[in-house]
């Protein structure tokens, strides 16, 4: 499972957002999702992710927009969001049963993932937020022996769910410096740095944390990297890379791509509609997910 990093700032809600490191807060706003390969169940890849190459976004605005600001984030201010993933996956082989005999098989894999995520602003810049996901992962797999087929089918579900804590350090830098850490269920710990560039009408985010894990390989350096462009008061398109490596016990390295695209309810910025197209690469692995999302804030 992973923690989904918000958007950093334009006037209406939100710009960027990409698949979050440390499992836990985004930079302001957390979202829960898994992110484990979905051919790999048990090995615990959730929540990690990789190198960014920056997409080039090129748009017209259709009408007039204010210049980009950051958003005050007032006291009490609340923002809740729920989302819907889907990521398909599969391999065909040669491989072994438990007799010895050998056999080709073509294996799918489908996950299904439901999250909810809610924040709070307490002032003083201090933010908090809690992510509850539900997934269920289904594999069904055909093995062709020379006298004939076998076919396998098995499904799983799984509950995750997480706290996270971020500090706003100073609201007037220009780099918006900002600290967060994180505590989830299965268990999962972390700690980041992020900070924001904001070059009208585009935004330029980086995070680097370290994220511990109860699995093997039980810590992970991340990097990530984001930017954003609004096309006008209502389309925003961003992309995302990230980066984590194992640096304690051994694991493969994760890179993660996404590109997202976001249309806003209302021009104030008080409600909005997501899709998400992630590309996940681990070794020799390779897979897409989707998620389609809906937020709102408040008051």
């Amino acid at each position: 499972m992973l923690v989904v990093l918000r958007v950093l700032g334009a006037r209406w809600g939100g710009l960027l957002s990409w698949p979050a490191v440390l499992g836990g807060p985004g930079v302001l706003r957390g979202e829960v999702r898994s992110w484990r390969d979905p051919l790999s169940l048990g090995r615990g890849v959730s929540g990690i992710v990789a190198t960014l190459i920056l997409l080039s976004v090129t748009a017209w605005a259709q009408t007039p927009i204010d210049p980009l600001k950051r958003p005050d984030e007032a006291t009490g201010e609340y923002t809740w969001q729920l989302g819907l993933g889907y990521t398909p996956s599969g391999r065909e082989g040669l491989a072994v049963d438990a007799f010895g005999q050998p056999y080709t098989y073509t294996l799918l894999s489908q996950e299904w993932q439901l999250s909810l995520t809610g924040t709070v602003h307490f002032g003083e810049g201090w933010k908090t937020g809690v992510a509850v996901s539900q997934s269920t992962t289904t594999l069904d797999e055909v093995r062709r022996y020379p006298w004939g087929e076998e076919r396998l089918s098995s499904s799983e579900r799984g509950m995750a769910y997480s706290v996270f804590q971020e500090w706003r350090i100073d609201p007037k830098n220009p780099w918006d410096p900002r600290v967060s850490m994180s505590l989830g269920h299965p268990w999962k710990g972390g700690i980041g740095v992020a900070a924001s560039f904001l070059r009208d009408p585009m935004v330029l985010v980086g995070e680097v944390g370290l994220r511990s894990q109860e699995e093997e390989p039980h810590a992970w350096f991340t990097l990530g990297l984001g930017a954003g462009f609004v096309a006008n008061a209502w389309i925003s398109v961003s992309t995302s890379g990230s980066l984590a490596v194992p640096v304690l016990g051994v694991g493969v390295p994760v890179t993660s791509l996404g590109v997202r695209l976001r249309y806003a309810l209302d021009p104030r910025g008080k409600g909005e509609l997501g899709v998400r197209a992630t590309l996940s690469l681990r070794g020799d692995r390779a897979w897409v997910s989707l998620e389609a999302e809906w937020t709102g804030r408040g008051p």
